[in-house]
């Protein structure tokens, strides 16, 4: 049965989470996300497609919180129904705050080393690489990610985004870490490598913010996520990318327990499962495919952006190690906390 009978065949009724069944088509979902242009794409390539084939009427939020959705949990009050999450974050709370995926949903077309946990799917990976302004570096430009940590060849204050699951391993990358050697994260070299850039170096917390930052000149060098850069480059040409070094990473997304409407979560879970069903959002974002096959070629405006188009000019490849980091979440969070304090 293909993703579209499913949904039709299942249309009749549902659990409003209190044991009253509820048809599929009367039931509402929140669909919560990082906000930005993430937010309108998602609408224009998933949740209308979906709303209008299944009836289930579909809002959004964002940004997205792990603190507030136990908050919601804890109140026993879920107004956030599935949500876009850090898989190491939502892999660890895996049966307690979000469901597991309902069995029949076939996860054959996903590529197996991003299906981290039984309650996921894998959305939109991406890649963290060095990004510079041009007009800073003229006809000097860091060609190594190692460069990032440069200030005498390449001076100019660098930035990245405040996120230690993504920050620390390109962080580690500028110092010489070799990818293969990545995990487990090495605290004190990332700590003295904050030390060593000083006020050169800035953390941000808005991701569009960051990128205007860049293309402005109030930064020469970020480590920046590519599916931005590309957001930012539409109305300038002065950005570069270096691909000696990324960090690959992707999302996850989770159906939060205690939803009125577990049906439509699920329905919606067999909706993005669908290759053929999730392609329109190719055209809409620079984003690589979660799927071993997308079935589709990717949009050639975004292979500029895309990791999957530059391989042969990757030489270290970090791919994020989410087992290692859901282990080791707390620690990462109080460590990074500390060497970023000052």
């Amino acid at each position: 049965m293909t993703a579209g009978a499913s949904i039709l065949a299942l249309a009749g009724c549902g659990s409003d989470g209190s044991g009253t069944d509820t048809p599929l088509g009367e039931q509402q979902l929140v669909y919560v996300n990082y906000g930005g242009e993430m937010t309108a794409a998602a609408d224009k390539a998933w949740l209308q497609p979906f709303s209008k084939e299944t009836g289930v009427s579909i809002t959004q939020d964002a940004p997205v919180e792990l603190a507030k959705i136990k908050a919601q949990a804890d109140a026993g009050q879920v107004t956030w129904d599935v949500v876009t999450l850090d898989p190491a974050a939502g892999s660890g709370a895996c049966g307690t705050l979000f469901e597991k995926r309902d069995p029949d949903i076939d996860m054959s077309a996903y590529d197996p080393d991003l299906v981290t946990d039984d309650c996921m799917l894998p959305l939109y990976p991406q890649a963290v690489n060095l990004v510079y302004n041009k007009k800073i570096y003229g006809d000097n430009p860091p060609t190594k990610i190692t460069d990032f940590m440069d200030t005498q060849r390449f001076p100019g204050k660098r930035i990245a985004f405040n996120l230690a699951s993504t920050t620390l391993p390109a962080l580690l990358l500028a110092t010489g870490v070799p990818a293969d050697e990545m995990y487990p994260l090495d605290f004190s070299r990332a700590a003295k490598a904050i030390d060593d850039l000083g006020s050169d170096f800035a953390l941000h917390a808005d991701l569009a913010a960051e990128v205007e930052k860049l293309t402005s000149g109030d930064f020469a060098m970020c480590l920046c996520f590519l599916g931005r850069v590309e957001q930012a480059v539409r109305s300038t040409d002065d950005i570069g990318i270096v691909w000696d070094g990324t960090v690959r990473i992707w999302t996850g997304l989770y159906a939060v327990k205690g939803s009125r409407s577990p049906q439509a979560q699920q329905e919606l879970f067999r909706w993005f499962s669908d290759p053929e069903r999730y392609a329109p959002f190719y055209d809409l974002m620079a984003y690589d495919t979660p799927f071993a096959d997308p079935g589709v070629p990717l949009p050639d405006k975004f292979a500029p952006y895309l990791a999957s188009a530059h391989q042969d000019e990757i030489n270290e490849s970090v791919v994020y190690d989410v087992k290692w980091m859901r282990e080791n979440y707390d620690q990462v969070l109080l460590e990074w906390t500390e060497m970023t304090a000052g």
